[in-house]
């Protein structure tokens, strides 16, 4: 099996293309294993650079400086230890209340209006009320059931 050009001797050769024989008699005699590598816990030891020219000492202590200072500014992936008010989320529970609040306030005008003869509405002007008042306490509601998944979003586990 050795003259194929396919047979790799770090796997059994039962598991190989053009393998014929019982699958116990191709134990392999010797599997080479790789020797475990030490687990280093901590940082790794500081190199001795000696620098070549002052360019390369300002850019080594630059560099070093702003790594430091990056690490010392880095937010934690902790989502409670953040906890400011957004001014996003409050406009849109703004919003959102308005516009299920103006949606409804339309509604109930809309039959006075309607029915009203010596109004400035025309005709048009209180078909499209019609249509636009259940629009906004729908997208008024889609707006708060936004907030909501948002909200338990951010939650904590």
């Amino acid at each position: 099996m050795s003259d194929n050009r396919d047979f790799d001797p770090r796997f059994s050769p039962a598991f190989q293309r053009g393998f014929e024989g019982p699958a116990d008699a191709a134990a392999p005699a010797s599997v080479p294993t790789a020797p475990a590598k030490p687990t280093v816990i901590g940082a790794p030891p500081a190199r001795a650079v000696q620098p070549e020219s002052p360019v390369v000492a300002r850019a080594a202590a630059s560099s070093s400086a702003f790594f430091d200072d990056a690490a010392a500014h880095e937010p934690a992936l902790d989502v409670d230890t953040d906890r400011r008010i957004n001014p996003f989320v409050i406009a849109l529970a703004a919003a959102a209340v308005l516009l299920v609040g103006g949606g409804l306030v339309l509604l109930s005008r809309l039959r006075d209006l309607y029915a009203d003869t010596q109004s400035d509405f025309d005709y048009v002007t209180l078909q499209v009320m019609m249509i636009a008042a259940p629009l906004l306490v729908c997208l008024g509601l889609a707006t708060g059931l936004g907030l909501l998944f948002f909200f338990a979003a951010r939650r904590a586990r």
